[in-house]
């Protein structure tokens, strides 16, 4: 598998294609990173990927402990890199397995502008992302 040169990776695990392609038409359009799809989030740990992982995005349908312990193993893999699960409803044992192993939940269906908000502040470089000085706040 190729590294990607300087460009970041996101990592999927899905079972639906649909899934992949939305995420692959708005990492195209950032034009700041490549995606890197598996069907298994098993398939994952096996074969990782061998670039810098900005954003690990699981969205298959697995029972709720299994997913905990592929969080546990992502957060001790790539400690400071995020984790989002995609599930069919809110407020289930998916969501609380995720939510409990630090991880963002999404619901079904997820909107382009959802993962491109979701892209966009991984991808982007932290100065960046930093909030600007403010300097009337000096004046008070």
């Amino acid at each position: 598998m190729r590294s990607g040169g300087s460009k970041t990776c996101v990592v999927m695990a899905c079972a639906d294609k649909g899934e992949a392609e939305a995420v692959s038409k708005q990492l195209l359009q950032l034009n700041n990173g490549y995606l890197v799809t598996y069907r298994r989030a098993e398939d994952l740990v096996h074969n990782q990927p061998t670039g810098k992982v900005a954003l690990v995005i699981l969205s298959v349908w697995d029972d709720p402990a299994h997913l905990g312990r592929i969080i546990r193993w992502l957060k001790h893999r790539w400690p400071t890199c995020p984790v989002t699960v995609v599930g069919d409803e809110g407020g289930g044992q998916d969501e609380m397995a995720a939510r409990m192993g630090g991880a963002l939940y999404l619901t079904r269906p997820v909107f382009p502008t959802q993962w491109t908000d979701l892209l966009e502040h991984v991808l982007q470089p932290a100065r960046a992302r930093a909030i600007p000085n403010n300097k009337d706040a000096d004046l008070v």
